[in-house]
């Protein structure tokens, strides 16, 4: 037990770290930019990246489960253009993509 001793404090010290810091970073009282910037494209950059991992997983292979991500990605973006919520835009489209792969 007391070899796996050393690891622990260093994994404490590093959890500690990562929930700490960034209060510690952030600590001023006005609005810093960079935080206000990254909060309100952050669903931008989540909608790029599941995009992009869409489309790299159809491919030029078009079977039934690239129609189903294909037709998801669409309402992706319908939904979102309607909307302009990132939070609907990414969960009703995963949400039926599960379903429709479960029943069809």
């Amino acid at each position: 037990m007391s070899e796996y001793f050393p690891y622990l404090i260093v994994a404490g010290v590093a959890t500690m770290l990562t929930r700490f810091l960034p209060y510690w970073i952030f600590k001023r009282k006005r609005e810093n930019r960079t935080l206000a910037h990254l909060q309100r494209h952050s669903g931008l950059i989540i909608m790029a990246i599941l995009t992009i991992y869409g489309l790299k997983s159809i491919g030029f292979n078009l079977n039934l489960n690239g129609a189903i991500m294909a037709s998801c990605l669409a309402l992706t973006f319908i939904l979102h253009k309607i909307w302009h919520n990132f939070l609907l835009s990414i969960t009703i489209p995963t949400i039926l993509y599960m379903i429709l792969l479960r029943i069809l």
